[in-house]
């Protein structure tokens, strides 16, 4: 079989990304034509016709944004069998690339990885800080291993596999000074309809957004929003300055205390599931173990009637 080179498919995602060749030659360090003939040899090799040709630009056809996937993957591979070669010849024989959502990052999550290094310690963790929507994007495309989500992911989840690891009550948080503050025991939402909100934008956290209005609408009200921010530190210190009262996870009660009281709520619905995702056809020792540490974990700390097999 005559196989592409690594040459050819390179040239051909980047005509493919660029749309255009003398852009697509820049960004390869190359002329023009050893470009065309590239992506001409690779089209007589596979026996179809990846790029159509226009007067000032390029399109894929049908079958070349098919094999445009296939092509960016295999030199993925490459790269990540590279890497790791390279690492194993410094002394690494493992490593996990796993996303977080930073101001997630509590105790019991540090506790997880020192289990894990203690089960694995030849393997080494890699912690990226990534927004929801880009880890999924890079556990599909093999550049995580996994990744930490606060809630959700919301879409289906056909190619990977999701394991709920904690769950953690949300709290009310209320300025140290609020009439609420004061009285020690659990809050139900419907007794704070009247009050002012401050929020984490909905585009730093849309489906924590989609929770809270899923229990509010359930006690009767939606909440009157008068500040929001991508920031949760943020939200807590203007909650501390009395802009209003807010509402998160219990883990965050260790972030700021001082001027900010928080307070349980009644309800059983009002907990935030934290989630770990991977993909499904991955065969990996080191995540293999990392998994049997999260249930392991949440055995260890789930309350009864919540233990996993």
């Amino acid at each position: 079989m005559d196989r592409p080179s690594v040459r050819e498919l390179e040239c051909f995602v980047a005509v493919s990304e660029e749309l255009h060749f003398s852009k697509a030659a820049k960004r390869l360090h190359m002329s023009q034509p050893p470009l065309s003939r590239q992506i001409q040899s690779l089209e007589r090799k596979l026996g179809v016709q990846l790029l159509r040709r226009k007067t000032r630009s390029v399109e894929l056809t049908s079958p070349g944004r098919s094999f445009l996937n296939d092509a960016r993957e295999a030199l993925h591979h490459l790269d990540r069998a590279m890497i790791t070669v390279q690492r194993m010849q410094q002394g690494e024989t493992e490593r996990l690339r796993l996303g977080f959502i930073g101001y997630l990052l509590a105790p019991d999550l540090v506790d997880l990885l020192r289990a894990f290094r203690k089960a694995r310690p030849q393997c080494q963790v890699e912690l990226i800080d990534m927004e929801p929507g880009d880890q999924l994007n890079d556990i599909r495309e093999g550049k995580l291993d996994g990744g930490f989500f606060g809630i959700g992911p919301t879409e289906p989840l056909w190619d990977l596999k999701l394991f709920n690891w904690k769950t953690v009550p949300l709290v009310i948080v209320l300025p140290e000074d609020h009439r609420l503050a004061q009285k020690h025991c659990k809050l139900t939402l419907a007794n704070l309809k009247d009050e002012n909100w401050v929020m984490v934008s909905r585009t730093r956290a849309a489906p924590f957004r989609g929770l809270i209005d899923e229990l509010c609408m359930a006690a009767g009200f939606m909440p009157r929003i008068v500040q929001e921010s991508d920031s949760v530190q943020a939200v807590l210190a203007m909650v501390a300055a009395g802009t209003g009262i807010a509402i998160a996870s219990e883990t965050l009660t260790q972030m700021l205390d001082r001027g900010l009281a928080y307070r349980s709520l009644t309800s059983r619905n009002a907990v935030l599931r934290r989630n770990f995702v991977w993909r499904s056809e991955v065969n990996s020792e080191a995540l293999r173990v990392f998994n049997s540490v999260l249930r392991r974990y949440r055995n260890e700390t789930a309350v009864a009637g919540e233990r996993v097999a």
